[in-house]
């Protein structure tokens, strides 16, 4: 294995915890790694703000929380840092605009003797930022003692008006409470009348007002209330499955309204076509620019910062959007005129790998995976960049592996490329990738990353003993270890019985409607529910990542018997419950990564029905500590045992028995929508046919994009090489996947100013 490929296997680990967040035991007032982290985060059109407004808010590198960085140092706090992030908002709530206030509340809320107030409610003249959203408006008082307020349109009287040509006053009938001593904990909903008065201090609030009137007036014509579905689709898609007190979580889905989304797009264009992109940001005064500027935005889970990015003969910069008094003015050009922002630098010699992504169900992203030596030792990370096509895509990848394989003996690999999961599959067959390794390239090569929530990498139980009387693991006793050969439905005869009844029912009931009444998503399946979904990564990471869950959570925790609190129960619950059929993920084979097994935060999650605190996660006996229990997972996952039988969990997962005819035959049928690809999305004619069939995938769990089209070989058989084992178009090649003819790319001779691509009409697509 030459030491190219070496690097960009250990790119693929999970994000490691830091150690400042170790350092936080049992502290519910203390601020972790995480917290901080994700509090500085301004995504999105939360980087929007407009000239003269208020001074605009401080524009941080990308955020060292788990998922957009695998290692380094949180970043250091400073005072009166924002304790703001998009994840306080409404799922799928973006944020625009932002202003320096002095906030107070009305007299008569003050004199109300009502106990259910909250102190946070009673303010006199409490300096902030008043920031504008897409369904609310967010008050974050300047100190942390003081809890951020966010009042949605809906709960409003009526619009905010202005008052004195500074002050904006709005009137109430309820309001929502975040973030208090900025403690990470559900939030507080104040259902009392109350006045609200914002003096903006440094600008008019005129712009406010204007956005606002049209948001206002978009939320109230349409009266629909958001829409709450499960996460686990068995609850929409099949009747017979009843409430259970173990299923997934309950996870709001954002209703489509079209006028509003329309102004926010407008908004954001605006906002994006005004930025000249800022050379002042170069690192070096002698780079070159190897491409326009390209609209893109980085993907982080839950979350999107909108952007551009530059590419140069020594870094890719993303520069965030920001919509300034001059945004009509600007071009979008590059110029060095130092009102572009602050830009994210990945230095390309840091660069040492790359694959192919999806941004939603559309085949336009890339993540880029770089390694950086600090103290002596490498550390790793990557970034998921969405741009606004396949070809956009398709450009900077070609640019970025041209001027990296320029100064390099060997080419940097691509994740998604055939030729490297071939290597892999013959690395793996020689003993020199472990079960762990393989897991995460295979992973990798199927689109998943830590970046996406509805693509995270999926692993599979291997062990089925986690008993609280068992002091010992024999990993030679095979009655210890799940039936890698059935996917989790299949494990257990009775309940398969049921899903399987309901199969051919649907079989019998599409028959007697006739061909004309049958579409895609009509198909039979055997199980609504899927292996891998956001609900689920979130169910374990819930204590690394508790602001995901509140914000997908409507403010608050699940159930607390619904909560990862065991892992005896957790694994029943994947045998027994017709509405649980999830695998695990990477983090359960990593024991650095034994942190979100632990409440490290001090997070109240509540008492169970048996009256037992939910805190740490409930270990097998055998597992000493949390390491300890994941040392013991990881020994198993690379037991001979383990190696025998796991390339039949390869073909569910991954191979020829993930999906078709021979995917019925393996018990291993999911709902039509789990399939869904770009080509299928392309089909649908109406843009909300388009929306929603992308979120009901995205929300509720997507297959894996399929590698191989032949049984995976195990270690000790006869096979003839890699040559038809691994699918042609694992590439997923992006020239042809959906276009027409007139729109493929097609690579010219020459070396002009699109580097040799263009359409095959001749015009450039990046002019």
């Amino acid at each position: 294995m030459n030491e190219s490929m070496k690097e960009a296997i250990k790119a693929l680990y999970p994000p490691r915890p830091t150690a400042a967040r170790r350092r936080v035991r049992r502290s519910s007032s203390s601020i972790s790694s995480c917290d901080a982290a994700s509090s500085s985060l301004t995504s999105g059109m939360a980087m929007l703000s407009v000239g003269g407004g208020g001074g605009g808010a401080t524009r941080a590198p990308l955020p060292n929380f788990r998922s957009p960085s695998f290692g380094g140092s949180p970043p250091k706090r400073k005072a009166n840092k924002s304790r703001f992030s998009e994840l306080l908002l409404e799922h799928g709530e973006k944020h625009i605009k932002d202003w320096a206030v002095t906030a107070s509340s009305s007299s008569s809320s003050l004199n109300n003797n009502n106990s259910s107030i909250s102190n946070s409610c009673q303010m006199k003249q409490l300096e902030g930022r008043l920031r504008l959203c897409s369904q609310s408006i967010l008050f974050e008082p300047r100190h942390s003692s003081r809890g951020i307020i966010r009042i949605p349109f809906r709960y409003m009287a009526a619009c905010p008006s202005v008052v004195d040509n500074s002050i904006v006053t709005l009137r109430s009938d309820r309001c929502v409470i975040m973030k208090t001593n900025n403690v990470i904990a559900p939030y507080e909903h104040v259902h009392l009348t109350t006045d609200f008065r914002f003096k903006f201090a440094h600008s008019s609030p005129q712009m406010m007002i204007s956005l606002i009137q049209e948001l206002f007036n978009a939320e109230s014509s349409t009266l629909t209330k958001t829409s709450v579905k499960s996460i686990n689709p068995s609850v929409s898609f099949a009747a017979d499955v009843a409430f259970d007190e173990s299923a997934p979580p309950i996870i709001p889905m954002p209703s489509f309204n079209d006028k509003k989304n329309d102004i926010i797009e407008q908004i954001s264009e605006l906002a994006m076509a005004g930025n000249s992109f800022d050379t002042t940001n170069f690192l070096h005064i002698h780079e070159q620019p190897l491409t326009p500027v390209l609209r893109s935005s980085i993907k982080t889970p839950l979350l999107e910062e909108k952007g551009s990015i530059v590419l140069t003969d020594y870094a890719l910069y993303f520069q965030p959007a920001i919509l300034s008094g001059s945004a009509m003015s600007n071009n979008g050009n590059i110029g060095s005129d130092g009102s572009g922002g602050k830009a994210q630098v990945w230095c390309l010699e840091d660069v040492v790998a790359f694959a192919r992504r999806y941004d939603g169900m559309k085949d336009r992203a890339v993540e880029i995976y770089l390694s950086k030596m600090e103290g002596g030792k490498s550390s790793h990370h990557s970034v998921l960049l969405a741009l606004d096509s396949t070809e956009a895509r398709e450009r900077l990848v070609h640019l970025i592996t041209k001027q990296c394989s320029a100064s390099r003996s060997l080419p940097i690999p691509c994740y998604t490329d055939r030729n490297f999961v071939e290597s892999a599959v013959e690395l793996w067959l020689s003993n020199q990738l472990n079960n762990y390794e393989y897991l995460l390239i295979l992973n990798s090569a199927a689109g998943r990353s830590f970046h996406d929530l509805s693509r995270y990498p999926v692993f599979p139980w291997v062990l089925s003993s986690y008993g609280e009387d068992e002091t010992m693991l024999d990993l030679t006793n095979a009655e210890n270890f799940r039936d890698l050969s059935k996917p989790i439905g299949a494990l257990n005869e009775d309940r398969f019985q049921e899903f399987k009844k309901r199969y051919e029912s649907m079989v019998q009931q599409q028959k007697s409607q006739g061909a004309q009444h049958n579409h895609h998503q009509d198909a039979p399946f055997m199980y609504g529910t899927h292996y891998s979904a956001p609900g689920y990564i979130l169910f374990y990471l819930l204590r690394v990542m508790p602001e995901h869950m509140l914000c997908l959570q409507n403010g608050k925790f699940d159930v607390p018997d619904r909560l990862f609190f065991s892992m005896q129960s957790t694994y029943e619950s994947a045998l027994s419950n017709n509405a649980d059929l999830k695998e695990l993920i990477p983090e359960f084979y990593d024991p650095d990564c034994f942190d979100f097994l632990i409440n490290s935060m001090g997070l109240q999650l509540g008492n169970l029905q048996t009256g037992e605190r939910v805190d740490d996660v409930i270990l097998p006996s055998y597992a000493k500590s949390a390491k300890d229990f994941l040392r013991k997972n990881r020994a198993a996952l690379e037991s001979d045992h383990c190696t025998t039988h796991l390339p039949k969990w390869i073909d569910l997962i991954f191979g020829v028995t993930s999906r078709g005819s021979r995917a019925k035959t393996a018990r291993n049928l999911f709902h039509p929508m789990s399939y869904l690809g770009p080509v299928d999305l392309d089909a649908l004619r109406s843009d909300e046919d388009k929306n929603r069939a992308e979120l009901q995938a995205t929300e509720f769990g997507i297959v894996p994009d399929k590698l191989f089209r032949k049984e995976h070989p195990g270690k000790g058989e006869s096979w003839e090489g890699t040559e038809g084992l691994v699918m042609p178009d694992v590439l997923r090649d992006s020239y042809n996947y959906g276009a027409s003819s007139s729109d493929r790319i097609t690579k010219k001779e020459n070396t002009g100013s699109n580097d040799g691509f263009s359409l095959e009409d001749g015009t450039n697509p990046f002019a």
